[in-house]
């Protein structure tokens, strides 16, 4: 069973996200409606998910996720919010979140994010979201970032790329071929919709395949 907390200071969110979840999914829900109740609950347990608001009474999930850091806490957060200010998405895409959902999007966009997060280890952003997100890189690419996962190989190319490698250094230093390298990279740019290595940079730092 996957533990999640919900943190919000809003009861009606809390006790509406708890119920939905615990009736349709095998998940044990806590959740609190002040950072120190979540800090509390950290001390003596680790949950598989944070769902957190952008804005919890006089704090904002971006100091929440320093404290995460400062703990060594490898704790996924997702954040679902009504907040959808540039801005604001911005700094929580360089923030590394693992998904963002907002109350504007349909509820089931919620059990979606959880189950890519949980299940496929993978980033999520809602379709208000990731409207938002595309125009901060000007990236219009949606469907194909939404449907292709780079495999383990392609993984790794990925984050040789964006380490500055040609294909001469990925080449040595997987001992294949220049062509083979060639090859490969063709069919990242054209799986993942990216015109360019540059475009496919954009596109790897918004599914999390990279950090910049």
């Amino acid at each position: 069973m996957k533990n999640l907390y919900i943190l919000d200071d809003h009861p009606i969110v809390t006790e509406g996200l708890s119920q939905l979840l615990a009736n349709n999914h095998n998940y044990q829900i806590t959740t609190g409606q002040h950072h120190s109740e979540l800090y509390n609950y950290l001390n003596h347990a680790t949950p598989d998910l944070l769902i957190i608001d952008y804005e919890i009474q006089e704090h904002t999930a971006l100091e929440i996720l320093s404290y995460l850091r400062q703990k060594a806490l490898q704790i996924p957060v997702l954040i679902y919010t009504m907040h959808t200010e540039f801005w604001i998405i911005k700094l929580l895409t360089k923030a590394e979140v693992a998904g963002i959902v907002t109350k504007n999007d349909k509820i089931d966009e919620i059990e979606k994010a959880i189950e890519r997060i949980l299940e496929e280890n993978s980033k999520y952003y809602s379709p208000t979201a990731l409207h938002i997100v595309l125009s901060i890189v000007g990236d219009q690419s949606a469907a194909k970032l939404v449907n292709y996962i780079p495999s383990p190989r392609e993984h790794e190319i990925i984050q040789m790329l964006s380490n500055g490698l040609t294909s001469d250094d990925i080449a040595h230093q997987l001992n294949l071929s220049k062509n083979t390298i060639d090859t490969m990279r063709k069919n990242i740019l054209l799986k993942s919709g990216a015109t360019n290595v540059s475009h496919l940079m954009r596109i790897a730092f918004l599914k999390g395949w990279i950090a910049i």
